[in-house]
């Protein structure tokens, strides 16, 4: 089964599986995939494929011109949060505490060569639970700040209820970093047992930076999409999931097994399984035949055959000349799930009854 989407879906999937076919796109054709390009943060992406096969001079002058630029600002963006997390590693040395770098940083340092053309939007590490208060401590002596001054309300949000602290920014440098102590909000169920993931991270060369091993690394993204956040334009996250399979099933041994064992173990296998499907649907990743039959926790068949109509229609961008009806009404729905997943219904309803409240009297301000 694969994915027969609409106009503007496939001209932007066919870019992304199948690069060399830009060689033929028109003006027209361009104007449109940069502009879903850039809501979807994929310029870059785009950049790096043509690049790497000599075909930017093969283009329209315009669409290489501005494919350049976004290459130049993506590798400024990398230089900047890899000397963050240079930076942080300095700053916590004695601490002691183990740091392990997740999402982009990550995928740059395991050697994922897609990487390269990677937009970071910030840095993200993940340190034991019990050892956020001497890393927040230590952190904030040496020049980070917390980024936004926050409520009671969120402050408490993110101490009781999320997986990460509030987000820190340097006072010179303003780069934001997020600092985890799981992958998913405890408030979600998933009672993930992060020992396991620190006892599994792998040290990268000579450089001391860690990261998740590689089960771990495609579970947390899958975690990610599918358990933390809302779809909504999320598609270089699914490409990230394509990215990781590929790459790994190719260098690691016995990658397959290893990933579903995993998933069992750490009860992941819900978000896994729909890291696996939608990848194999969209992207037609080559994932071994029914491998998702091996996973303890699947969603069941109702649950896949709404997610099978719902998710498409979100991670990609909307038209931006004519949004689809469908498409607003699933990512409502998906929005909607979002937070159903994460939260139980006594903390998500006044939740959301808080948020709503202040949505309308910031509103008239």
């Amino acid at each position: 089964m694969t994915y027969k989407p609409p106009a503007h879906h496939a001209l932007l999937l066919n870019a992304l599986i199948n690069p060399a076919s830009l060689a033929e796109y028109n003006a027209t054709k361009w104007e449109l995939l940069l502009r879903l390009a850039r809501k979807v943060k994929l310029l870059g992406r785009l950049a790096i494929d043509l690049k790497n096969r000599g075909l930017l001079d093969h283009i329209p002058l315009r669409a290489a011109n501005l494919l350049q630029s976004s290459l130049i600002q993506v590798r400024r963006l990398q230089q900047i949060t890899h000397w963050e997390l240079n930076r942080i590693s300095w700053a916590l040395k004695d601490t002691g505490a183990p740091v392990v770098a997740l999402k982009g940083v990550a995928y740059f340092l395991a050697g994922v060569p897609e990487s390269d053309g990677r937009m970071y939007v910030d840095l993200d590490i993940m340190v034991p639970k019990d050892r956020l208060s001497d890393v927040e401590s230590t952190l904030t002596k040496k020049g980070w700040v917390h980024h936004h001054k926050l409520s009671a309300y969120d402050e408490h949000y993110y101490r009781a209820w999320s997986h990460e602290i509030p987000p820190l920014i340097h006072s010179e440098r303003e780069t934001e970093v997020d600092i985890h102590h799981t992958l998913s909000p405890p408030t979600s169920g998933l009672e993930i047992n992060t020992d396991l993931l620190f006892s599994a991270a792998v040290t990268v060369g000579n450089s001391g930076y860690r990261i998740l091993c590689p089960a771990d690394m495609v579970l947390h993204c899958a975690v990610n999409l599918f358990q933390n956040n809302e779809l909504a334009d999320d598609l270089r996250d699914l490409l990230d999931i394509h990215d990781l399979l590929l790459f790994f099933s190719k260098n690691e041994k016995d990658f397959w097994k290893k990933l579903i064992e995993r998933a069992n173990q750490l009860s992941l296998g819900r978000s896994l399984f729909y890291g696996l499907y939608f990848s194999r649907f969209i992207f037609q990743t080559p994932i071994p035949e029914n491998l998702e039959n091996d996973l303890n926790e699947k969603p069941n068949p109702l649950s896949r055959r709404i997610m099978h109509y719902l998710v498409p229609q979100a991670l990609f961008p909307l038209h931006p000349d004519k949004h689809s009806r469908h498409a607003l009404v699933a990512r409502s729905l998906l929005y909607l799930r979002s937070h159903w997943i994460r939260m139980p219904i006594h903390l998500l309803v006044p939740h959301l009854a808080y948020k709503t409240y202040l949505s309308i009297f910031r509103a008239k301000q």
